[in-house]
C-alpha cells in the first residue's frame, strides 16, 4: 500500500513532473486528440486500455483543467497505486 508520503513524493517530487512532462511530449507525438492519448498513456503505464469511465473521466478532467492540464493528468496516473504497485 502506499502510504502519505508516497503520495506527496508523487505530487511534489521534480523528478515525477520531469517524467510526467517527457511523456506527455512523447503521446503529443503519437496521437494528435486526447482520447487516443489517454489509450496510449494507459498502455504504456498500467499495460492495458482503459475503461469507459477512465476515458471519460481523464476527457473531462483535460477539458476543464486549463494550463498544463496534460503534464498534470499523467503525473495523476503516474502517482497512481496501480502504476507504483504489484498486484
Amino acid at each position: 500500500t502506499a502510504g502519505p508520503l508516497q503520495g506527496l513524493y508523487w505530487l511534489n517530487s521534480t523528478f515525477i513532473i520531469a517524467q510526467a512532462k517527457a511523456l506527455h511530449e512523447r503521446l503529443a507525438k503519437e496521437a494528435a486528440k486526447d482520447e487516443p492519448r489517454i489509450e496510449q498513456a494507459y498502455k504504456l503505464l498500467y499495460s492495458r486500455p482503459p475503461d469507459k469511465a477512465e476515458t471519460q473521466l481523464g476527457l473531462k478532467y483535460l477539458s476543464t483543467a486549463g494550463d498544463n492540464a496534460w503534464p498534470k493528468y499523467l503525473q495523476a496516473l503516474l502517482g497512481s497505486s496501480e502504476f507504483s504497485s504489484v498486484n
